[in-house]
């Protein structure tokens, strides 16, 4: 039985498998504050649950994995005076469980999209799949992504796909070191349910999530000031004319003029 997350995550188990599922369709999946809390609830669920012994995050509609962060919300929080961004992801600074998470990605995934999978151990996308980073373009530097990227892609490739932040496709995708497997329009839920029931059924749990934790440990456990300074530069810019014009620019669907204050 599915149970929903504050309204916007569904979290399911199913012969050990975890189903994770953003569901906010209407708004391409975008990231508000209550689907960073679900989200977040859900990766602890699956954490604490001994039933479950892989994740596979989802996500509703035909359109997009999620469109990264609402930009309806960031201007709220703007309009009242708030500089933080709208949440933060579990799987941001910490490795939250030693057991896979798999992403199945279809459509647009888009700033935090791509932090979400680069949270996750293996990423299956769908001929679909559109990857983007494009937060310089509405004025923010991002932090978490450049840092996974560095070590994912390698310097070269992670600033490409950066910089000037235009869509990747899945071959791309591949090719570069992010994605593991392309699949067919469609068939990427049934692809990553296929794997997932591969390593339930063909690997110790125990000696898989050694594994796991030995590789994590390895890549990424030396982020704490390189996150540090990032975070320093984001808190600055956020209170930037630039930001603001960023934001606005995105609304109105025109190109940003920066001025670089």
């Amino acid at each position: 039985m599915s149970e929903l997350l504050h309204d916007r995550v569904h979290f399911q188990v199913r012969d050990r498998i975890a189903l994770i599922t953003l569901d906010r369709a209407d708004r391409l999946n975008a990231f508000d504050p209550a689907m960073y809390l679900g989200l977040n609830a859900a990766l602890e669920r699956f954490r604490d649950d001994d039933d479950a012994w892989v994740a596979i995050i989802q996500a509703a509609g035909d359109r997009a994995f999620t469109a990264g962060a609402d930009v309806n919300a960031l201007n709220d929080y703007a309009a009242k005076g708030i500089t933080t961004g709208l949440g933060s992801l579990l799987l941001d600074t910490s490795m939250v469980t030693d057991k896979p998470i798999i992403a199945a990605v279809h459509g647009h995934c888009v700033g935090e999209g791509v932090n979400l999978v680069l949270g996750c151990d293996l990423v299956i996308a769908d001929t679909t799949a559109r990857f983007t980073i494009s937060e310089v373009k509405i004025g923010v530097n991002p932090v978490d992504i450049p840092l996974k990227l560095a070590k994912r892609l390698g310097y070269a490739k992670a600033f490409a796909f950066l910089t000037p932040g235009d869509p990747m496709d899945a071959q791309w995708a591949q090719s570069a070191g992010l994605v593991e497997i392309v699949c067919a329009a469609g068939e990427v839920r049934k692809i990553a349910a296929g794997f997932a029931t591969r390593l339930v059924s063909e690997c110790a749990p125990l000696a898989l999530r050694a594994q796991k934790a030995t590789l994590w440990e390895a890549v990424f456990g030396d982020e704490v000031e390189a996150r540090a300074q990032g975070n320093r530069a984001r808190t600055m810019i956020r209170q930037s004319a630039d930001y603001s014009e960023g934001r606005k620019a995105f609304l109105e669907k025109r190109s940003p003029k920066f001025t670089g204050s």
